[in-house]
């Protein structure tokens, strides 16, 4: 079972190996925040958000035939999201400032997300 307190373990993990890391988020599929570590009043759709891109990532990647979504990135002028699936049921995402190197951050997600996944103890996303 994943619990807030990965949250913090993951985000220590994720701000040691990279930099510009401004927010990590841990979510349901069904969009509800498990942790988000910006002030509550910042909270405000990111977890809804992320679910949706996962959800995206995934309906792409099948579409294409390319399997199961792995990592998806969205970079914009200000920043980058990452995000992976962790399970049938969660994903985790990053927001990282412009000019992070893309390829680390999603190396990273993809390693924190299989942690994530074993803490679970429920199966990988199809």
């Amino acid at each position: 079972m994943i619990i807030p307190k990965h949250g913090l373990l993951v985000g220590a993990r994720l701000r040691k190996d990279l930099t510009g890391l401004s927010r990590l988020i841990i979510a349901r599929t069904d969009g509800i925040a498990l942790y988000d570590d910006v002030p509550l009043r910042e909270r405000d759709g990111g977890a809804a958000l992320t679910a949706a891109m996962l959800g995206l990532a995934a309906t792409a990647t099948a579409a294409f035939g390319l399997g199961a979504a792995r990592v998806s990135t969205t970079v914009g002028e200000d920043g980058v999201v990452v995000l992976a699936p962790v399970d049938a049921g969660h994903v985790l995402a990053i927001l990282l400032d412009a000019g992070a190197d893309v390829a680390s951050a999603a190396e990273a997600v993809m390693r924190e997300a299989e942690r994530l996944r074993v803490l679970s103890g429920m199966a990988r996303t199809a």
